[in-house]
């Protein structure tokens, strides 16, 4: 990402921000046999930012050959608002900076994007790398990987998620807003590759 990307970041994240729905919702638990809220699984959202391109390949594995970068796997499940109806025809759509901080704004290869439809279960997975960090103003902004989750008759979700013990979290003004505690994800070691588990929660 060049110097004027950057600046053009700074600029339209705050307009990006009043666009973006801000969902999550109080999860369920079952008391006498009835569903009552407890306040558990909400899924909140964050600015969409200006790098976001439609029409990204459907596909799963976003690496590729002679790709620099930490190998990752995302994956986890999607879920309706009463938090355990599973969202069978969910579309999961990610987009994440390169290892050195860039997005493909341009390509036909639209590098680090996909889209996946989840399965039977309401899983999804995608191979990837952690993303690298980038100047948003005087401090770098998290190592971060953008979501937005569509489904029929659910209200559309876009989101980020952080990486626990990122030493820039506290200075990013989104990864530190209170709403992003429960998406600062551990960082598992699962057959050698690192590994966060993400599962959504859609309103209607």
């Amino acid at each position: 990402m060049n110097d004027l990307s950057r600046r053009l970041f700074i600029k339209n994240s705050a307009l990006y921000a009043v666009s973006v729905y801000s969902f999550g919702f109080v999860s369920c638990s079952k008391d006498n046999g009835m569903m009552a809220a407890v306040g558990d699984c909400k899924t909140t959202s964050d600015i969409l930012g200006p790098f976001y391109r439609a029409n990204a390949p459907f596909r799963s594995d976003l690496t590729f050959p002679n790709q620099k970068g930490t190998k990752l796997v995302i994956k986890g499940r999607v879920y309706s608002q009463d938090c355990e109806t599973l969202l069978k025809d969910a579309i999961v759509d990610i987009w994440q900076a390169s290892d050195d901080g860039d997005y493909d704004n341009t390509t036909d290869d639209f590098l680090h994007r996909g889209r996946y439809t989840v399965d039977e279960d309401g899983e999804y997975q995608f191979k990837t790398i952690i993303p690298g960090k980038y100047l948003n103003g005087d401090t770098f902004r998290p190592s971060h990987v953008h979501f937005r989750v569509t489904a029929a008759q659910h209200k559309e979700l876009v989101s980020q998620i952080y990486f626990k013990d990122d030493p820039y979290i506290e200075s990013d003004p989104w990864a530190s807003d209170p709403e992003a505690k429960m998406r600062i994800l551990p960082l598992e070691d699962l057959d050698g590759v690192k590994t966060v588990t993400f599962d959504i929660y859609l309103i209607k």
